[in-house]
C-alpha cells in the first residue's frame, strides 16, 4: 500500500530502488508498471516475493528501461525472463543468485536485449554453455560479465565469451570445470578485458597463464589466487603484462617464495595494488617489501 500511494503520484518517475524491500509483492509491481511507464531504473534486490506474474506486467509497459536489479529475487523463473525479455533498451542486468532461470530464459534476453552491456549472473547454477552461446550471439556489446559459481559452464561457453570482443571486465570465480583451453579462448578473442577474476579456477595450468601473459596484454587487474601456476610462468605473467596495476596472489601452492620474489621484482616498477598470503609476510625479503613500499605499491594481506 506503501508503494502503491507513492508511484501512484509520480507518472515521470525514472528512478526507484527498492532494495530489500521483501514484502513488495507483483501488486505493487504491476501498480509501478501502470503508473511510471517512463521508468528507467528499477532495483529490486531481495525482492523475493515478485514473479512471472509482476514481471509480465513490467515487460508489457515498462519498455524504458535500461538497469535492471532482479538479485536474489528467487521467484524469478525462464518465463519472467521472457517477459522481461521486451525491454529491448536494457543496458544493465543483475540476475546474481536466481536460481530458478536456466539457458532457455536467458536466450529469450539474447534474443531481445542487444543493447546489453553488464549481466550479473552470479551463482545462477543451472546456467550453462547454451546460454553462453546464446549471448555471445546477441549481445555482442557486453562489458561486464559475471559467471562466478555458474558451475555448470565448461571451456565449450567460454570459447564462445571468446567473441565478445568489447569485453573488459570478466569475473568467473569458482568454475570447476574450466581449463587453460577455455582461459586461451578468452585472452585471444577478448582483446578489451582489463580485469579478470578466475579465483578457485584449479584446473587452469601453466598453458592458459602462458597465454593470458601473450594475449591479454590490456589487463590492468586480475585475481588468480588459489590458482595452478609455476614460478617461471607467474614470473613470466607479471612481466608481460606492461598495463597491470592491481594482483591479487593469494594460495599460490605451486610458487615458492623465490618464484613469487621474482615476479614482484619483473612487476614493482608499474603495479600500484597486490594482494598476499599474509602467512608469507615474514617470509619475502626485506628487501624487496622496502622496494615495494618505496614505489608506493599499496600490500594488502590476507
Amino acid at each position: 500500500m506503501g508503494i502503491i500511494r507513492v508511484v501512484s503520484g509520480c507518472g515521470n518517475l525514472k528512478t526507484l530502488d527498492l532494495t530489500c524491500c521483501r514484502f513488495i509483492t507483483d501488486a505493487a509491481i504491476s501498480i509501478i508498471s501502470y503508473s511510471c511507464p517512463n521508468l528507467v531504473c528499477l532495483k529490486l534486490e531481495s525482492c523475493d516475493m515478485v514473479t512471472e506474474i509482476g514481471l509480465y506486467q513490467l515487460g508489457s509497459r515498462c519498455l524504458m528501461l535500461e538497469e535492471l536489479d532482479l538479485t536474489d529475487c528467487s521467484g524469478v523463473n525462464d518465463i519472467a525472463l521472457k517477459y522481461l525479455s521486451r525491454c529491448s533498451k536494457l543496458v544493465r542486468l543483475k540476475l546474481g543468485l536466481c536460481t530458478n532461470i536456466s539457458d532457455i530464459g536467458l536466450a529469450h534476453i539474447a534474443c531481445n536485449c542487444a543493447n546489453l552491456t553488464e549481466l550479473d549472473l552470479y551463482r545462477c547454477v543451472r546456467i550453462g554453455d547454451d546460454g553462453l552461446a546464446a549471448l555471445a550471439t546477441g549481445c555482442n556489446k557486453l562489458t561486464m560479465l559475471n559467471l562466478s559459481y555458474c558451475i555448470r559452464m565448461t571451456d565449450i561457453g567460454l570459447k564462445c565469451i571468446g567473441n565478445l570482443s568489447e569485453l573488459s571486465d570478466l569475473e568467473m570465480r569458482g568454475l570447476s570445470n574450466i581449463t587453460s583451453i577455455g582461459i586461451k579462448a578468452v585472452a585471444v578473442g577478448c582483446k578489451r578485458l582489463a580485469s579478470l577474476d578466475f579465483k578457485h579456477c584449479e584446473k587452469i595450468n601453466d598453458l592458459g597463464f602462458w597465454a593470458l601473459a601473450f594475449y591479454a596484454q590490456n589487463l590492468q587487474q586480475i585475481n588468480m589466487s588459489y590458482c595452478n601456476v609455476s614460478d617461471h610462468v607467474l614470473c613470466l605473467l607479471m612481466g608481460n603484462l606492461k598495463r597491470l596495476q592491481d594482483a591479487k596472489l593469494v594460495y599460490l601452492t605451486n610458487v615458492t617464495i623465490q618464484g613469487l620474489e621474482l615476479a614482484l621484482r619483473s612487476c614493482c616498477g608499474r603495479i600500484k595494488k597486490v594482494k598476499l598470503q599474509r602467512s608469507l609476510r615474514f617470509s619475502i625479503s626485506s628487501e624487496i617489501l622496502e622496494t615495494i613500499h618505496a614505489r608506493g605499491i599499496k600490500i594488502r594481506w590476507d
